[in-house]
């Protein structure tokens, strides 16, 4: 089961300063589910790394946006994706 968690600002504010990189990678919440499979192959064969969903980037690749979903379902779809290649638990968290 997921559940739905809250973060401070301060929090919000550190990953709204991450920059991509090898073990880091931020998509916009339009990002086809069927997509995310090319970042998580990219972390699965590295050493993993971390994936953020709902984040818009600024137009000089900083000044990042948060903007999550709506609401807890419409991440579904993102979620069925991680949890097909990837079962939640063990090594796993999302």
């Amino acid at each position: 089961m997921i559940h739905k968690a809250s973060i401070p600002k301060s929090q919000v504010f550190k990953v709204l300063q991450l920059e991509e990189g090898h073990f880091t990678d931020l998509k916009a919440i339009e990002i086809a589910p069927a997509k995310l499979t090319k970042a998580i192959a990219a972390f699965a064969n590295a050493d993993g790394g971390e994936l953020y969903v709902g984040i818009d980037e600024g137009p000089d690749g900083k000044n990042h946006k948060w903007r999550g979903f709506a609401n807890m379902e419409a991440g579904n779809g993102h979620l069925q994706i991680f949890d097909e290649l990837f079962p939640l638990g063990g090594d796993f968290l999302y």
